[in-house]
């Protein structure tokens, strides 16, 4: 083998490697999208229970959780504890959580949402125009709006509680309500 293609395929090598551990350091359920630091898409929709409709909007000033799941969702279901538990701290403060059925049926995901504690306004989002508006890949998938209306974050997959309570927290010293 010649010389000079023993260095190219040490250097392609090296490469590839240095491209690697650049990749596994990035936490994998914090992917940077176009959709981060923009602002929220606005929207209104039906509530799941059937007592009327919710619009973005109207929680203008506080922080904004938008969590994306369907009852066919492993996932979702292994998340659903620490939404609970994070949503029982907050629930009389300056943050909101809003879930979001994405791909599924208004009556399993009312079976869901009753099985599984969920208390926080819930919406159908009957033609997926939410899901495609924040670039949802699939459930389950959390958002972080801050009071300003600006998207300050993204979790894709399963989220933690301390994942949950780290980014809220940052986010509620601007909370205006």
């Amino acid at each position: 083998m010649p010389r000079w293609l023993r260095y190219g395929v040490v250097l392609g090598i090296a490469a590839l490697v240095v491209v690697l551990m650049l990749s596994f350091r990035r936490d994998p359920h914090d992917i940077r999208t176009g959709t981060v630091n923009k602002p929220a898409a606005a929207f209104t929709a039906d509530k799941l229970d059937g007592t009327g409709s919710l619009s973005l909007k109207d929680y203008a000033g506080k922080v904004v959780v938008l969590n994306f799941f369907a009852s066919w969702c492993p996932p979702c279901k292994e998340e659903n504890p620490a939404l609970v538990r994070v949503w029982e701290r907050y629930r009389t403060s300056d943050v909101i959580f809003i879930g979001i059925v994405y791909g599924d049926s208004t009556e399993k995901a009312r079976a869901y949402v009753s099985t599984n504690g969920v208390t926080w306004p819930t919406v159908q989002d009957e033609d997926g125009r939410i899901a495609f508006s924040y670039g949802v890949f699939g459930p389950p998938e959390t958002y972080f709006i801050a009071p300003d209306g600006i998207i300050a974050g993204r979790h894709i997959g399963p989220i933690d509680e301390a994942t949950l309570v780290t980014a809220i927290d940052g986010l509620r010293p601007k909370a205006t309500r």
